[in-house]
């Protein structure tokens, strides 16, 4: 993140509204005086030692600054960490994320997590405890209620309560108490399904080094360890290179052990779940994921804290959803959000570690993949796949075309890929030979009907009745066919929502973030043009995007505009910053009737300029906030009394709550408008 005084200022502004005046003006003091120690501070700042310490204990609480201690003097070293503060604003989408995707308990767990910055899962528990039992986590009785039913069918669990007939008691008063180990229960539960998504991630020493750093003290291990003699020529600085990358991947690979054994927990029992199923049991015994609950006991005195790495993952796939719904349709963009949850189980992050991306493994990369099946067992039985789509004549459906796999992503400089093909063409490395056609019928991919065949639960003789089996086998398979077509449609759209790169298990589908998460950055950007200058300034931008530089006397003939319009558009332009212009003069003399004038759209420097400025019109936003709470300070003061929070309406005077209410308005207003600016920070700078 680039450390520009428009973030200085909204980083400080940050903190100051969420931690207060004093972390914010050691923030303001790191930005402006860069790495610092304490006694620094102090002196950068005009505050106490005892009260620079305090502000650091809450900023290295949140990760808000990076520190490192030399191992000479024992001197602990700070810098601000901007990322961390910017991230700041997005607490409101992580949480409403956590609470779509895994609840209301995954919610309040969460949002205890990034109160406290980062804390032991048995401390973590101990609160959701006292928050329970004090009666604040109200969703608790509810969701808890409805997942324990989902999970056990006999329902033991269900009205544990109303044991002996005796109405709601309990015998010998031990039901308060099975509701509370209940309670405790799910907290750990919902904590492991959180740690296994990535949500949650363990706490190291590292984690608060600097990358640049962490960077440093690799190397020099390296170097002592691997080259004591130094390096020499270009071949040991490879080699060098390669072996910080390998040890900063080793020490990656050691933060997601637990992770990684969580996740491996949960699929067993899922696959476990799904065989009993197919066997025609419809029950399972024991409470689901209690494998990775008692792997989670084991480890109680792990700091955790919240990834927001994967959090930028999950709100990616958000927007990439929302994207096919406005351009496609809801159902297919139901089954996309389906295929991103599926493929993010795989990603760790949106950007590439430059610490651990090299250039032989950038060249060879080509994304993780998910099949069909997959999908299929991500996808939810509430999703009607048979809408959304409509259903050609055979005649019109070119099964090689529908089907055509592509297993290379698409060339950067490639606007679009082809919309037609011919007969036995190949796009940029494709190949479609080893696609199994085995269960194909027909004309065109649409029909492909024995898909679960090797699976019908009427093989085991269990669920009695061939019939009836065969009639869910064939709804199974014409769901999943019905599926297949909303991703071939994803595949087959302009804007390359969805690759298909493989023919194994019905298929196999992969992402091209890169190329379209550009894609929806030049979209932004058209949007934004457009609202400012007009679709004439929109017509300029793409002739400019498509042809590069141009002449200004070339321009009028080809956006077929008039020529003094040309003129004051692209000076508007160009002094809002979309558009620069290069003279080339013809001769010495450097006369302007001797001079041309080529006109250009720098897309790489236009983002970064609009992304100044989504910086600046937060700030404002902010400063706006700040000035409103001191007009009505005296209203606020009495509303934030202990007695009359919650009961505003009631214990406030009319004119008193009317003004109150205002406020609201207003703050929610401005609070909205930060939240909609970060939407394209999001797009331009992290997805």
């Amino acid at each position: 993140m680039a450390q520009t005084k428009n973030v200085a200022e909204l980083c400080v502004l940050l903190v100051s509204e969420i931690y207060g005046q004093l972390p914010s003006r050691i923030i303001s003091a790191l930005f402006i005086k860069g790495r610092s120690t304490a006694t620094q501070l102090a002196v950068h700042t005009a505050l106490n030692q005892r009260q620079v310490r305090h502000g650091l204990a809450v900023l290295v609480q949140q990760n808000a600054v990076f520190h490192l201690s030399d191992p000479d003097s024992s001197v602990a070293h700070y810098d601000v960490n901007p990322d961390a503060v910017y991230n700041l604003v997005r607490s409101g989408k992580i949480l409403e994320t956590v609470r779509e995707n895994y609840g209301d308990i995954a919610k309040g767990l969460v949002q205890d997590v990034l109160v406290l910055g980062h804390i032991k899962i048995s401390d973590l528990v101990e609160a959701y405890k006292d928050k329970a039992r004090d009666g604040e986590n109200e969703p608790v009785n509810g969701i808890v209620k409805d997942e324990r039913e989902e999970d056990d069918d006999d329902g033991l669990n269900g009205n544990s309560n109303h044991a002996n007939g005796v109405n709601g008691s309990s015998v010998n008063g031990f039901a308060a108490e099975e509701d509370e180990k209940d309670q405790i229960a799910q907290a750990y539960f919902h904590l492991a399904r959180l740690l296994a998504a990535g949500v949650l991630e363990p706490v190291s020493s590292m984690m608060f080094q600097s990358p640049t750093d962490l960077k440093t003290a690799i190397e020099h291990e390296v170097l002592r360890n691997d080259f004591p003699t130094g390096i020499r020529g270009i071949k040991q600085k490879r080699e060098l290179e390669a072996a910080v990358a390998k040890k900063a991947d080793e020490f990656q690979q050691s933060r997601t052990s637990l992770k990684r054994r969580l996740e491996a927990e949960f699929d067993h029992e899922a696959s476990v779940k799904r065989r009993r199923l197919l066997n025609g049991s419809g029950t399972s015994n024991g409470t689901s994921g209690a494998g990775a609950v008692d792997l989670l006991m084991e480890h109680l005195d792990v700091a955790i804290r919240v990834n927001y790495e994967k959090c930028l993952v999950e709100l990616r796939n958000s927007k990439l959803a929302q994207y096919a719904e406005d351009l496609i349709g809801e159902t297919t963009a139901q089954v996309y959000a389906t295929l991103l949850t599926a493929l993010s189980k795989k990603i760790n992050r949106c950007q590439v570690d430059p610490m651990t991306n090299t250039e032989d493994d950038a060249d060879a990369f080509t994304g993780p993949s998910v099949n069909t099946l997959e999908i299929f067992e991500h996808l939810s039985p509430s999703i009607d796949v048979s809408t959304g789509i409509g259903i050609p004549a055979a005649g019109m459906v070119d099964q090689h075309c529908a089907e055509k796999i592509r297993r290379f992503p698409p060339k950067p400089k490639a606007p679009v890929l082809q919309s037609s093909l011919e007969a036995g063409d190949e796009i940029m490395g494709s190949d479609d030979e080893d696609y199994d056609r085995s269960d194909e019928v027909g004309f065109g991919a649409n029909v492909f009907y024995g898909d679960f065949a090797e699976s019908k639960p009427d093989m085991n003789g269990v669920n009695g009745g061939g019939a009836h089996s065969d009639d869910a086998a064939s709804a199974r398979a014409q769901r999943m066919r019905q599926m297949r077509q909303h991703l071939l449609l994803l595949a087959e759209s302009k804007e390359g929502f969805v690759r298909h790169c493989g023919g194994n298990d019905r298929g196999e589908w992969t992402v091209d973030f890169e190329h379209i998460m550009s894609r929806l950055r030049l979209m932004e950007l058209d949007i934004l043009i457009e609202e400012s200058f007009g679709r004439k300034g929109l017509r300029l931008v793409r002739v400019l995007r498509e042809k590069g530089k141009l002449d200004d006397k070339m321009l009028p003939n080809i956006a077929l505009m008039r020529k003094p319009d040309v003129h004051v558009k692209m000076a508007e332009m160009e002094m809002a910053g979309f558009l620069d212009v290069q003279e080339v003069p013809r001769d010495n003399q450097r006369l302007a009737s001797r001079t041309i004038f080529f006109w250009f759209f720098d897309e790489e420097r236009t983002i970064k300029r609009t992304l100044d400025n989504t910086y600046k019109s937060m700030v404002r936003c902010l400063q706006r906030l700040e000035v409103e709470r001191k007009k009505k300070r005296n209203v606020l003061a009495v509303a934030e009394r202990k007695d009359v929070q919650g009961m505003e309406e009631e214990k406030l005077r009319g004119d008193v709550y009317n003004e109150y209410r205002q406020f609201l308005e207003i703050e929610k207003k401005l609070l909205g408008q930060v939240s909609k600016l970060d939407d394209l920070v999001a797009v331009f700078r992290d997805y």
